[in-house]
């Protein structure tokens, strides 16, 4: 990784640079809304934020941020700017605060678009000793005739997107056929390569990464219970339909002591390699032949109520305290200090 400047001055003001869309039930599997956080989460995020800091401001574009970057300095901006169409979009936000000279929360550009490129990140995984399923990218609807080196049951799904855009249970394909007809969807409606990759049947699983180049990673890993059942999508993917409002219970469960020290090595590894990314999610499944990668994600979900915030957050502690946390954990990396006045 690259090294971090030493001793930068903070003036204890955070920089919220968000783009939340109303709560909303998407109207179907292509609406880019999903992709985006919720109002009610930015406020929540904000009202926490306010916690640690002598003032939170609060943008909703890059054209404003990018207009008003001089007057941050010595700020610390949090990056939470999910953006549109580009491919590049989760690497937008960081870029410009690196070509500014300022400090961000989070992953720096290079880690936000390996990271959004599905089949590029798992060759991050295989480099420091981490399994991934069987997969290969059609650029074109006719490159399936040459398809070989996966076997069915597929997923099949768009390279650069995150949250289930564009996958439904539609998208778990037992035949040649299916993976034809809902790749030319995905192809026609996204405009971008489709991977297809082998269904990895098993626990699925989210291992959740806090640190910095300075010191210790934190290590976590949960897995959803829904309806109070450990194998509900042992047989289904994580589609769509879960995202969207529902009546399911769902129940974060704990399962880091069944995985082995050696696999936690390598997801430690795979944090380390990346540089600065201070927050990563490491999505897979587990079943009785091993431990299978499926995604990184550096762009996280932080809601009081999802995995990541739940699997880090101390027993005893509040939400605030854990997004205190990933405030300390980035000005640690930068060596920040409050100027003596």
């Amino acid at each position: 990784g690259c090294s971090l400047p030493a001793h930068r001055p903070w003036d204890r003001k955070i920089v919220l640079v968000a783009d939340p869309v109303d709560p909303h039930a998407p109207k179907d599997a292509f609406d880019r809304r999903i992709d985006r956080p919720s109002k009610d989460t930015v406020d929540e995020l904000r009202t926490a934020l306010d916690m640690c800091c002598g003032e939170v401001i609060v943008l909703s574009d890059l054209t404003t941020f990018t207009a008003e970057v001089s007057r941050y300095s010595q700020s610390l901006v949090f990056p939470y700017w999910f953006g549109q169409i580009s491919r590049s979009r989760h690497g937008l936000l960081p870029a410009i605060c690196e070509a500014n000279d300022l400090m961000f929360v989070g992953a720096d550009a290079f880690v936000k678009v390996v990271c959004n490129d599905k089949e590029l990140s798992k060759a991050v995984c295989r480099q420091v000793g981490l399994d991934t399923p069987a997969s290969i990218l059609l650029q074109t609807i006719e490159e399936l005739e040459h398809l070989r080196g996966v076997s069915l049951p597929v997923v099949v799904k768009p390279n650069y997107e995150g949250t289930s855009l564009g996958i439904t249970q539609r998208n778990l394909c037992r035949s040649w056929q299916e993976v034809s007809q809902v790749a030319e969807i995905i192809l026609r409606q996204l405009g971008q390569p489709v991977i297809v990759e082998e269904f990895i049947s098993g626990r699925e699983f989210s291992a959740c990464l806090l640190g910095n180049g300075a010191g210790v990673v934190e290590l976590q890993i949960g897995s959803w219970k829904i309806e109070g059942k450990s194998d509900y999508l042992d047989h289904q993917i994580n589609s769509f339909e879960f995202k969207l409002p529902n009546d399911l219970e769902f129940e974060l469960e704990m399962v880091t002591s069944q995985f082995d020290e050696a696999v936690i090595e390598a997801m430690r590894r795979c944090f380390r390699s990346l540089g600065k990314v201070e927050l990563l999610r490491i999505d897979g499944r587990q079943n009785e032949t091993g431990v299978f990668i499926i995604e990184l994600t550096p762009d996280i979900y932080l809601g009081s109520d999802g995995e990541y915030c739940q699997a880090l957050k101390k027993p005893t502690a509040a939400y605030s305290d854990m997004i205190g946390s990933i405030i300390a954990n980035s000005l640690e990396g930068y060596q920040a200090q409050v100027p003596m006045s």
